[in-house]
């Protein structure tokens, strides 16, 4: 017997020792090299298409791992400033610490949302001292050879700082503009470190390595991401470890998302959008005030107030619009309008203002006037004030109109507008009461909500009764998951008040990107599960494909439409035309029809309707998803041809 279990005992060992050792997350060691993980998701090929984010670990202490991306993921400025007279002068906002930085709020709130969207994953993210999620390593990181990095500073070219250089993406390269040097292809990317308090430069690693110094107004300079990730609330579920078979993990722990302590705000720009999270509507907010308005079939435009001179119109008049059917009813939504120009650009020869003064009010719409003429309901994004005032914000682009621009609006046939995005309090919140003051002068109907719960809140809510339908309008400027809720509110305040179909304007995504984010199809998911009937998208300025969800449609973004400070951006835009028919169960829609446009640079400034056939297919191309993201639907086959998606009885025609 005593035998016996000697020989088990063994046979136990001999067996243990086959088995393969439990995999195990580790730091740089020298001779072996690093360890390699996959999490998270971001843009990598060319055309946008997304890959798992590769992290190098530098090390591992208290079971914390520090990680670096192991390519360029991005591109982005650190301070908004490309006057060249400023920087000539000096004369912008300087920084004492990266922590002043209009980056460093990013890194722990867009970047985080960008690389994990609603992954649990982001759960297990140790927040730093300085509140930091994400964050950049500095040089004294960089020459750190417990991390495998070359003690090295500067290398004399040709001599190369290998452990240092990094690639972009090539999506970063192609698609965001990331800078690439000629030698070897490689990109430098920012560094945290502020030279000096009194200085107007921050570091960075050069294209061969080496640390230097290089003014912080750059736009196109990469990034390279830091995070340390918590052991404890992760485990490995795949892949070996290797640059080639990389670690794939997954959460286990059940730790609330690393949240910042403090992030030091913004100077120039609204929070960055969150991803969604489900919530149920709440009891409406007392505050909000619901705009009505009455808009009868074949009631014209409302007066304008009396401009100030200006050059009689150059449109031809437009031909009698055909006779409506009653029984239905067209709204119009075109997408991001800067009646104006940047303020500091109001006098050039170029701008918005004197392409207006030269050629009339009508002009600007004039090429598209008929459809949005002969429709029920037109609505637009207004992205500027009308204000004289001069007093603004401190950031690179502050939108204005003259006052008496209002008549472009009037004269354009645009009825509604949003007011709410990240240009409407670039005059401060008197800017804004202005505006709001010169379109009421001018009978144009506005809605949006913005600063809720502060010194100077803004909400305003859009009824407008069109050929007996009551249609609700809810505007919001980039949305957090938290405003879920508040959003849900006003929704359900809306149709207390009557409305038959509400219509949630959001202005929200990343600019210039042809297709939205990942937490933008939840989030607009549990908006229709809301009671909303549309979500209608802008802020890009580029058109994003359309979605159906559950017979409802989502505009993710309708581009720009006329633009006074256009930027080098896909000029494909539209016209995006919704048919709500009367039936005896209610408002039901019929019809989205697509008129594909282009915009126009200056010193037109027109969107004009695109005639050829293979460019118009090109914006339903557009508008299209390669693959149609989860739970939503793609629009039909035919719309590829068309531009027209059928709806009967509250579903989408195939």
């Amino acid at each position: 017997m005593k035998k016996f279990l000697t020989m088990g005992a063994v046979l136990a060992l001999f067996l243990l020792l086959l088995l393969p050792a439990q995999a195990e997350i580790q730091g740089y060691v020298k001779g072996q090299g690093y360890n390699y993980v996959y999490f998270g998701q971001y843009p990598y090929d060319r055309d946008g298409t997304v890959q798992p984010v590769l992290w190098r670990v530098l090390a591992v202490q208290d079971n914390r791992a520090l990680m670096l991306t192991e390519y360029l993921i991005d591109t982005d400025q650190v301070i908004f400033v490309t006057d060249e007279k400023i920087i000539e002068n000096h004369s912008y906002r300087r920084i004492e610490k990266f922590e002043e930085s209009d980056l460093f709020p990013k890194l722990s709130t867009e970047y985080v949302d960008r690389l994990l969207g609603d992954d649990p994953i982001r759960n297990a993210l140790v927040a730093q001292p300085n509140g930091a999620i994400l964050f950049l390593l500095n040089d004294e990181d960089y020459v750190n050879t417990d991390y495998g990095f070359e003690k090295s500073r500067w290398a004399e070219w040709p001599a190369r700082i290998k452990s240092h250089e990094a690639q972009g993406t090539p999506y970063a390269v192609k698609q965001r503009g990331l800078y690439v040097a000629y030698q070897n292809d490689m990109s430098p990317y920012w560094v945290a470190t502020v030279k000096s308090p009194t200085d107007y430069k921050l570091q960075i690693v050069g294209f061969n390595g080496h640390l230097s110094y290089g003014a912080y107004t750059r736009v196109n300079i990469g990034l390279r991401l830091a995070v340390q990730l918590d052991l404890n609330q992760i485990e490995i579920s795949g892949g070996q470890g290797s640059k080639q078979s990389p670690y794939q993990v997954k959460y286990t722990g059940s730790a609330a998302p690393a949240q910042p302590a403090e992030l030091v705000p913004n100077p120039t720009e609204e929070p960055v959008a969150q991803p969604a999270v489900t919530a149920a509507p709440a009891a409406v907010t007392q505050g909000s005030s619901a705009l009505l308005y009455t808009l009868a079939p074949s009631q014209p435009t409302v007066p304008a107030i009396v401009p100030t001179a200006a050059p009689e119109p150059t449109a031809e008049p437009v031909a009698e619009a055909p006779a409506k059917d009653p029984n239905s009813v067209t709204l119009s939504f075109v997408g991001d309008c800067s009646i104006g120009d940047s303020a500091q650009y109001t006098t050039a020869k170029s701008s918005y203002h004197t392409c207006i003064n030269q050629n009339g009010y009508a002009w600007p719409f004039s090429l598209v006037h008929d459809y949005l003429a002969n429709d029920d309901l037109t609505v637009a994004n207004l992205e500027v004030v009308f204000t004289t005032r001069t007093r603004h914000q401190d950031k690179m682009y502050y939108l204005k109109g003259d006052p008496s621009f209002v008549n472009v609006l009037t004269e354009g046939s645009i009825e509604m507008v949003n007011t709410v995005n990240n240009h409407c309090m670039d005059f401060m919140n008197d800017g804004y009461v202005d505006s709001l003051a010169t379109l009421d002068s001018a009978g144009v109907k506005h809605f949006g909500t913005i600063n809720p719960g502060l010194a100077n809140p803004h909400d305003d809510l859009g009824l407008v009764n069109v050929n007996g339908i009551l249609f609700g309008f809810v505007g919001w400027s980039y949305p957090q998951e938290y405003d879920l809720r508040n959003i849900s509110n006003r929704i359900v305040q809306l149709k207390s008040q009557g409305a038959e179909v509400v219509v949630v304007s959001l202005h929200w995504g990343r600019e210039t990107y042809m297709t939205p984010e990942s937490w933008q199809y939840t989030f607009a998911r549990n908006v229709l599960d809301a009671g909303a009937d549309l979500v209608w998208g802008h802020h890009p300025h580029v058109i994003q494909p359309i979605a159906i969800y559950g017979g409802k449609p989502i505009l993710f973004s309708t581009g720009n439409f006329t633009f006074g400070t256009m930027s080098d951006v896909n000029p494909a835009t539209g016209i995006f035309q919704l048919t709500y028919e009367k039936t005896a169960a209610g408002p039901a829609l019929k019809e989205l029809k697509v008129i594909p446009c282009t915009t126009q640079k200056s010193p037109d400034f027109r969107p004009k309707e695109l005639t050829e056939q293979k460019d118009r297919l090109q914006v339903f191309k557009y508008l299209t998803f390669k693959k149609a993201p989860y739970m939503l639907e793609n629009p039909p086959a035919s719309f590829l041809e068309t531009g027209v998606i059928q709806f009967e009885n509250g579903q989408m025609v195939q």
